[in-house]
Order: structure tokens, then C-alpha cells, then sequence
């Protein structure tokens, strides 16, 4: 009887060992057809989503998060790094899946971020903070992965993005005047290798969005805060003296680089943008969407478009499009929806090709 006992526990054993190993193959077969991770969350509370599709839309894996107000990213190499604004929940992806949340200055009741990216090895961010004094105030912070502080220190900017390139950071967004009640467009640079910072303010009523490197300069895509349509500003990144700016009469949500061209989004149309002018628009984003959130390799651009009127289809959410657009393609377009079964305040989206090395 005894030995009976534990042969059926051994076959049992063998058993749910075989279901596990076979769980697991198929997991990872179906993470291959994954095309893109889909992180989604609400404003105000941390029942959040990683969600895997395929470029149909189909859905091939998700796992719950506790993550809430998940809007700023970047990525650097093969990782993908997101932050929420409203609260301190930040996490790490890898190509693979695999990824790590955690909590900047390792306490999840500090504030949100407003801009995080990668340096290297480092995790770079801009903690919201308030108004001091006169004008608004934030936290620059420079950690690694596992948490060890390199850097800390209050800068004079309400930021909107950062970039980093060997070590020195510039970071973007608004300067508020108190008195006035003006916002004006700034941008600091940090020399992390020199312990150095140097800023310098631009236009009243004028904000930065994004900014990227073309040509060896920093091109800034300006906001208006009083309406006007947007901007992009050319800045030497050395003395971060203005070399010279674009207007248009369309409303300009990206900026970007395809084959080494400076591209933007103007009115829902991908253009290149030569000698300061729009070139004739290359690709119409689906109608009823609007830009909500890009990225670029400078071979194509992948540009998630939400709809502005969330529909039902097939019982689940239309939430809107991701764009694949491949310049190198001859102009290929690949338009994936995303189709989830919750409707969210925020997605964010990053291909898989990216991070897939």
C-alpha cells in the first residue's frame, strides 16, 4: 500500500511537472508572435495591465500590474522604461517579457515623475515636485537599477522630456515666472562626468514637448500656452544658444528622424520637413484619432493613435491604432488596433522589434 502511495505521487509529480515545462513552452511560443507590450493603467487607481499582442491585434499574453497614471517613457538599447505621473510606480522592460517595478528613491509615497529615460546603466528621472519661491521646482534624480543614488538635485523646471548622450543630459520643458504668472521654454543641461549644470529660458508663453538629436543639434518641439500652433526650435547643444525655429500654421504633435530626415506630424500627416518648410503629407493617420503617444529607430516610426471616441468591437474596446510606418519600406504601413478588454485613461506601447536583440 505504501509503495503504491508513493508511486502515485511520483506519476502526480511527473505529471504537474509535465503540465509546468508544457505551460512554459507554450508561453514562449506564444510570446513569439507578440509584436508589441501594451502597458495600460488609469488615473487614479493601480489596477494596470502588460498586455502582448500580435500585429493583427490578437491577443497573445497579459499580466496584471499595480501601476497607476503610467504616461511618461523612453527607451535606450534594448529596454523600455516607463513612469507614472501621479504616483511613484515606475517600471523596467526587457525584450524577453521580463521586467522589474519599483519605486524611485525606493519609497512609492514620493511624487510621480514628469521625464525618466536611460543613460547607460543609469536611470535618469524628473520627480514632480510644486511651487517654491518664485518660480516651479523638481527633482532631478540619477540612480542605477538596483536602486543606489548617483545623483540629486532641485532644478528650476517643469520638464516634459529628456534625452541623454554620453553622460550629459538635456532636459526640456517650462519655466514658471510667479509674479507674471508666465510660463516660459527652457532647457537645462547636466554634465553627470563634470558634476556641471548650465540652463538657459527661450519665449514666454511658449512650452517644450519633446526634444531629440538631428544633425548634431537639438531640435525641440515647442507648445504654445496660449494657443498658438506648435514649434520647433533648433538649439546648440553645447552653449544651448537658439540657432533658429520653424512655425506652422498646422498643429505639430511629433517630431521625429527617418533615414537620417527630419520628419513631424502636422494635422494627423507624417511630412518631412525640409529647409523649415512641410514637405506634402506621406501618410493620413486613421480618421477620428488623435497622436497620443510615438517612438522612432530612425529606420520607421511607430505612432499610437487613440480614438477619440472609445467604441465596442467584438465586446472589447476599440482603443485606437498603432501605426507602423517603414520608410525604408518604400512607405510600408502596417495599422494594428488595439482591441483590450478594459477601457483605460493611458496606454503606452513599445514594439517588440526594438527590444528584441
Amino acid at each position: 500500500m505504501k509503495n503504491k502511495v508513493i508511486g502515485l505521487a511520483l506519476c502526480l509529480l511527473a505529471l504537474i511537472a509535465f503540465i509546468g515545462f508544457h505551460t512554459m513552452l507554450n508561453v514562449k511560443s506564444r510570446s513569439k508572435d507578440a509584436a508589441y507590450y501594451i502597458l495600460a493603467s488609469n488615473m487614479f487607481d493601480k489596477h494596470g495591465e502588460l498586455i502582448e499582442i500580435d500585429t493583427d491585434g490578437k491577443l497573445v499574453n497579459k499580466r496584471s500590474l499595480k501601476m497607476q497614471d503610467v504616461t511618461k517613457f523612453n527607451f535606450h538599447q534594448d529596454k523600455f522604461i516607463a513612469g507614472g505621473e501621479r504616483a511613484n510606480n515606475n517600471i523596467l522592460l526587457h525584450g524577453d517579457g521580463d521586467y522589474k517595478l519599483f519605486s524611485l528613491l525606493d519609497n512609492p509615497n514620493y511624487s510621480g515623475v514628469t521625464s525618466i529615460n536611460l543613460c547607460d546603466e543609469k536611470i535618469v528621472a524628473v520627480m514632480n515636485g510644486n511651487v517654491e519661491g518664485d518660480t516651479y521646482k523638481n527633482l532631478l534624480l540619477v540612480q542605477n537599477e538596483e536602486g543606489k543614488i548617483l545623483k540629486k538635485e532641485i532644478i528650476d523646471i517643469y520638464s516634459s522630456d529628456l534625452l541623454c548622450e554620453e553622460n550629459v543630459l538635456y532636459i526640456v520643458g517650462a519655466h514658471l515666472f510667479v509674479e507674471e504668472d508666465i510660463w516660459s521654454s527652457k532647457i537645462i543641461k547636466v554634465d553627470l562626468y563634470n558634476d556641471k549644470i548650465e540652463e538657459k529660458i527661450y519665449e514666454k508663453d511658449m512650452e517644450y514637448e519633446k526634444v531629440i538629436l538631428f544633425e548634431n543639434q537639438l531640435y525641440c518641439l515647442g507648445r504654445s500656452t496660449k494657443g498658438r500652433k506648435g514649434t520647433i526650435d533648433i538649439v546648440d547643444k553645447k552653449s544651448l544658444e537658439k540657432l533658429g525655429s520653424f512655425s506652422f500654421q498646422q498643429d505639430v504633435s511629433a517630431i521625429f528622424t527617418m533615414n537620417n530626415r527630419l520628419y513631424c506630424i502636422a494635422d494627423n500627416e507624417i511630412c518631412e520637413v525640409k529647409d523649415g518648410a512641410l514637405s506634402d503629407g506621406e501618410y493620413t493617420l486613421p480618421e477620428g484619432t488623435f497622436v497620443s503617444s510615438y517612438m522612432s529607430d530612425n529606420v520607421g516610426v511607430h505612432i499610437y493613435c487613440r480614438n477619440e471616441n472609445i467604441v465596442k468591437e467584438n465586446q472589447k474596446n476599440h482603443m485606437g491604432y498603432i501605426i507602423q510606418y517603414d520608410k525604408q519600406g518604400a512607405g510600408m504601413v502596417k495599422e494594428t488596433p488595439v482591441l483590450i478588454g478594459k477601457r483605460y485613461d493611458h496606454i503606452l506601447f513599445f514594439p517588440k522589434e526594438y527590444i528584441a536583440h
